[in-house]
């Protein structure tokens, strides 16, 4: 592929990124509004932390903060019930992070919001088009399954 066809498609990504992340948050207001807010910053992080438990260090770099704003967004989740903050058996000056069952229910409830307002802004696209978009987003996915196993 030539370096203007990999520039025109970082572009259209890009473009489309803001209008999921919309998608998403308005969906994400609306409908969990009875209970705690889930910022999607923090939908990300309880994503993360649902798939292996994480230190301090990794939620740090998945958030792109700095530790000591890694340290408050952890804090936030352990008040609210959704994250454990446990030291490092094998390492006691690590603290690792992982989700609880409450955190769990909130994600997978998150996830099940998300991916209904996914399907409802889909709706408009015929059979050929999803399938070119499944073809596009599975190319995408595998390019960024070694970030998401750190």
């Amino acid at each position: 592929m030539s370096d203007s066809k990999r520039m025109a498609a970082a572009r259209a990504l890009l473009s489309t990124m803001p209008l999921v992340n919309r998608t998403v948050g308005r969906a994400m207001r609306m409908k969990c509004s009875s209970e705690t807010p889930l910022l999607p910053q923090q939908y990300r992080l309880l994503g993360a932390i649902g798939r292996r438990a994480r230190t301090l260090g990794e939620v740090a770099r998945i958030q792109g903060v700095t530790p000591a704003t890694a340290t408050t967004l952890v804090t936030t989740l352990e008040s609210r019930g959704w994250v454990n903050r446990e030291h490092d058996p094998d390492d006691r000056r690590r603290v690792v992070v992982s989700l609880t069952e409450g955190g769990a229910t909130v994600l997978k409830r998150s996830q099940i919001v998300a991916e209904g307002a996914m399907a409802d802004l889909l709706q408009p696209l015929n059979a050929e088009q999803l399938a070119r978009l499944l073809d596009g987003l599975s190319v995408l996915g595998e390019l960024g399954k070694s970030d998401t196993a750190r």
